[in-house]
């Protein structure tokens, strides 16, 4: 076997293996643009292999032109996919330079299969032979070159435009790794493509008889492509280890902190996830996800706010997070929570989505635990304020029960006589109703007060409020010697709360303040409330003193459970009052006014 046949078919072997191994690369990646182009690349060097053979064993002029005829084929497709190539790989160079070079290219190949006897010769009159690597090889002898070869000359210098400007601009972005792909895939296709360029002008323009060697110089592009893609390959390798193990660190520490790693697939309708996950959800280690199964889980409710706050997160590019109840088939339930953030395409449609998982079920037990201990602290609260104002309220109710006790005397008399005077018994009756709906007003008041019970939220008017707070401690005030001073502007607008537990906050300000003013003279001793619009979204209500103060280390210690500047005090009226605010989006902070005395200011959203 010749030296030209060993040597050329280790280059079409060679070329071919790369081609079918990057053309794998693509069918398993179709993002991997630059492999595809790449492996036809390699093809038409196969192709080429096969025609310059045909080309050197050509045994007469008429079969030496039909195969410069079929040349144009490896040619028009080695343009194309060094074009493709350095688009893709460097993602730089200008459209209409890439739609010119192979554009010219598609025409001179048509047209090549049309003109007789092919595009680059009008006619081809001989052949001769020469030694080629101690083999006798076929050229051309005479022959007239074709008219229309400059045209083939200029689509070559497009190729080499395309290529130096498309190295230009990737060299411009000034990293390293950009500057290393211009010198080697760049530097290694414009050499090769020039020397190409300048070999086929020497034999089509008969300066020289020269066998057809198109191939070998483009071995020097695939070489540098080869040693590129494999750098990415390896690197990428590299990368997919070290992803592994950043994988099992984080899972390793999510699965520490209680967490489960997922991820779904909208386009396969696949899911991954964790163990931890996957026995939050019930499942089995290395189980299928059925997403079938796992919707039917779901609460139905839940289910469609999950979609609905994953369309919004989606649309919106944030990530997002949703609880939702899990019943299983022997009947427990379990509260989880989903946080992670999702994919879209071009249109907006969602294609993936991954997150983390957690089991909330004890924390929302727990949460509820304390909510019922909050209400039971409020409730003793509200007991214990009513203890102390036992002698208030007793005179509160002994006022109306008196005064019916006196009319009814009052009108039995009347009754007792010959002509009873009926219009006064109607007042007296009016009288007796009066005095026994505000008798009934007072232990309605006290029976809301001692109800044990949850928040109700509902329209409240801070006037209402504040003029049944001061009503129910205007017995105290006068027995303390305080004066309550309640003001607000005109037209509040209503609050969402709820009434009785916002009640016990503006009791437990205005009895602070009443105890804060208790050693001064009584004519010193004045507690003023006050309502007003902030301007912020907010109303503020006010409860201020004429007392001393509090101490500015003081300030913030007070909201604090069990702190008290009294000297009986349990300090827990303030820290309940506290957490009554909060639960309303409210906030509740202690001043010392400018005038003197302490000031407690309470700030309660408006309905939006």
């Amino acid at each position: 076997m010749s030296h030209i046949t060993i040597i050329w078919s280790i280059v079409a072997s060679s070329s071919l293996l790369l081609a079918l191994m990057y053309g794998c690369v693509w069918i398993l990646d179709r993002k991997a643009r630059a492999a595809l182009a790449f492996s036809f690349e390699a093809l038409a060097i196969v192709l080429s292999v096969i025609v310059e053979l045909g080309m050197m064993h050509a045994s007469s002029p008429g079969e030496w032109g039909e195969w410069v005829r079929w040349n144009q084929v490896p040619v028009l497709m080695r343009t194309a996919a060094l074009i493709a190539f350095i688009y893709f790989y460097f993602g730089t160079g200008r459209i209409w330079l890439m739609a010119a070079a192979v554009g010219s290219r598609v025409i001179i190949a048509v047209a090549g299969f049309i003109i007789d006897p092919n595009f680059n010769f009008s006619r081809i009159d001989s052949i001769d032979h020469t030694v080629f690597l101690g083999e006798t090889v076929t050229t051309f002898g005479r022959a007239v070159t074709s008219p229309y070869q400059w045209f083939a000359t200029l689509s070559a210098y497009l190729v080499l435009a395309f290529v130096a400007d498309a190295c230009v601009s990737l060299w411009r972005k000034g990293t390293p790794d950009a500057r290393r792909k211009v010198v080697i895939i760049g530097g290694a296709t414009f050499v090769s493509w020039a020397l190409g360029v300048t070999y086929t002008q020497f034999m089509v323009y008969q300066a020289a008889k020269l066998p057809v060697l198109l191939s070998p110089p483009y071995l020097l592009v695939l070489a540098a492509m080869t040693f590129e893609l494999s750098r990415d390959t390896l690197r990428a390798s590299r990368l997919a280890r070290e992803l592994r193990a950043s994988e099992a660190r984080l899972e390793l520490a999510a699965s520490a902190a209680g967490f489960g790693l997922w991820s779904w697939d909208a386009d396969r309708n696949r899911g991954w996830a964790t163990a931890p996950a996957q026995a939050m959800l019930g499942m089995e280690h290395g189980e299928r996800i059925d997403f079938t199964r796992l919707r039917s889980m779901i609460d139905a409710s839940d289910l469609a706010r999950i979609e609905g706050v994953w369309q919004d997160a989606t649309g919106k590019g944030v990530e997002a997070e949703v609880q939702f109840r899990v019943r299983f088939p022997d009947g427990t339930t379990r509260m989880l929570a989903a946080r992670g953030r999702s994919e879209a395409d071009e249109r907006g449609r969602l294609v993936s989505a991954h997150g983390v998982l957690r089991d909330v079920s004890e924390q929302i037990r727990a949460r509820e635990e304390n909510e019922e201990l909050r209400r039971d602290l409020a409730h003793a609260g509200r007991v214990s304020v009513l203890g102390t104002l036992s002698s208030s309220l007793a005179h509160e109710l002994g006022q109306p029960l008196g005064a019916i006790l006196l009319n009814t005397e009052a009108a039995e008399l009347l009754l007792q006589r010959p002509n009873p005077d009926l219009d006064e018994i109607r007042q007296i009756l009016a009288d007796i109703r009066r005095d026994d709906n505000r008798a009934a007003e007072v232990i309605d008041r006290l029976r809301k007060l001692l109800k044990r019970r949850q928040m109700d939220f509902i329209p409240v008017s801070v006037e209402a409020l504040m003029a049944d707070v001061v009503s129910l401690l205007k017995s105290d005030a006068i027995n303390r010697h305080a004066t309550i001073d309640c003001s607000s502007e005109q037209g509040l607008p209503m609050i969402r709360g709820d009434r009785v537990h916002l009640s016990q906050v503006l009791i437990n300000l205005v009895m602070n303040g009443m105890d804060a003013v208790a050693e001064l003279p009584p004519e010193r001793r004045h507690v003023m409330l006050r309502a007003r619009v902030d301007g912020r979204g907010f109303i503020e209500v006010s409860v201020g003193d004429s007392g001393t103060g509090i101490k500015p280390e003081h300030l913030q210690k007070v909201f604090e459970p069990f702190f008290s500047t009294k000297p009986n005090g349990m300090g827990m009226g303030l820290s309940v009052s506290h957490t009554i605010i909060d639960a309303h989006g409210g906030r509740l902070w202690a001043e010392n006014g400018p005038q003197g005395g302490a000031v407690f200011l309470v700030t309660l959203p408006l309905p939006a």
